[in-house]
């Protein structure tokens, strides 16, 4: 499970790296936009069931943490890559609000 868990962080890191250089681009092409949106989420979905996976399997409380981390990750490219297509579309970004405490 932590080796699998390894290789779905640097497939996270890999696509955290292009989304960062992407979504600075102001003028995107609306085709790329698209097609980012649809792999990070393709990406996210795979990882929600291997999160599922881990939590049926009774893991580690470390690994668990550890994926926790990288499914946050997963939601802040999904969100980024979300708004790029947005911006792309002249929609407004989706704003996250804070939770309460």
């Amino acid at each position: 499970m932590a080796c699998n868990l390894a290789e779905q962080g640097d497939i996270a890191e890999s696509k955290a790296t292009e989304v960062a250089t992407l979504v600075v681009k102001p003028e995107l092409p609306l085709e790329i936009a698209s097609r980012l949106y649809r792999e990070v989420e393709k990406g996210a979905q795979t990882f929600d069931r291997i999160l599922s996976e881990m939590e049926d399997a009774d893991v580690s409380d470390e690994l668990l943490e550890a994926a926790d981390a990288l499914a946050d990750l997963w939601g802040q490219l999904s969100i980024a890559s979300a708004n790029k297509l947005r911006e792309r579309q002249g929609l407004p970004p989706i704003m996250m609000r804070e939770p309460r405490h």
